[in-house]
């Protein structure tokens, strides 16, 4: 790394540390560092889910749709991310590298994908390089990209990329603290266990305050079987077998193993149907 370009880097992780980052801001950040080191004309940030194959995306420049052009090249995209794990952002082909299409594919070759075709070429993208971050099932995904025309990304821009990675993992890991630590124990449910009803949720959180079943009856004006009822869904729902044990999952287990943060977190997101996600919360 050149000294002008040693000191930008350093320039840029200073203040993507000194920021507090959260989980709703970090998104931003990245963008505005990546842009700042590496020419780009779009950058992504997504969380891909690799027990469902679903994913949500949030982009620097929000490309136009038209005429449901976005629709389509996200259901494309959809059915074509599994013919190379480039493009299903494997973790175990990523590791801890920055990768790029140049890797894999000659232009000729990509100009032929049908990837390509349905995806990226409608929006003029060519060049793409990223670093996928594996977590708890699901991944994280910053991309860039290049529109037709433009050159291949260089060894330098891999190894600038490459280098800002374990930053942005140790950054998103921090974000994740300081969003989880905000959560409300109500919050904290609603993510790990997403399908409770409302009434199961209520018995929970007078279960994690340590209230008796008869309090929690009382409190709710159901009866006591029913409360034990929801009690014992409850303990399904988070593989535990007694009251403690549920109320410390509640607590102290890690949140988003089910449903990564962009599907849940306030604000909308691009989805595979191509139109904006509604959050849970």
């Amino acid at each position: 790394m050149s000294p002008g370009l040693q000191a930008a880097f350093d320039h840029a992780l200073v203040r993507l540390y000194s920021s507090d980052l959260d989980l709703h801001a970090l998104p931003q950040a990245v963008f505005g560092c990546v842009a700042e080191l590496i020419a780009v004309e779009q950058v992504t940030y997504g969380e891909f889910h690799a027990p469902s194959g679903d994913f949500r995306t949030l982009f620097l420049h929000n490309p136009p749709q038209e005429n449901g052009q976005r629709t389509a090249s996200l259901e494309a995209y959809h059915r074509h991310a599994a013919s190379h794990p480039f493009w299903r952002h494997d973790p175990a082909l990523f590791g801890e590298r920055a990768l790029r299409e140049s890797d894999f594919f000659s232009d000729a070759e990509f100009m032929e994908l049908p990837i390509a075709r349905e995806v990226f070429l409608p929006f003029g993208a060519h060049r793409q390089m990223g670093i996928v971050i594996a977590l708890h099932g699901y991944a994280l995904v910053v991309s860039c990209h290049r529109i037709v025309g433009r050159p291949a990304f260089s060894d330098g821009e891999r190894d600038l990329l490459q280098a800002l990675r374990g930053h942005v993992e140790r950054l998103y890991r921090l974000a994740l603290e300081r969003t989880a630590a905000s959560l409300t124990a109500g919050e904290r449910l609603s993510y790990l266990c997403p399908d409770l009803t409302r009434r199961q949720r209520d018995v929970a959180l007078l279960l994690v305050e340590s209230k008796s079943n008869e309090a929690i009856a009382q409190a709710l004006g159901i009866s006591a079987e029913t409360v034990k009822t929801h009690v014992r869904t409850l303990y399904e729902k988070l593989g535990v077998e007694d009251r403690l044990a549920a109320a410390m999952a509640v607590m102290q287990r890690p949140l988003f193993a089910q449903l990564p943060p962009l599907w849940s977190l306030q604000g909308s997101y691009w989805g595979p149907q191509g139109h904006e996600v509604a959050a849970i919360v």
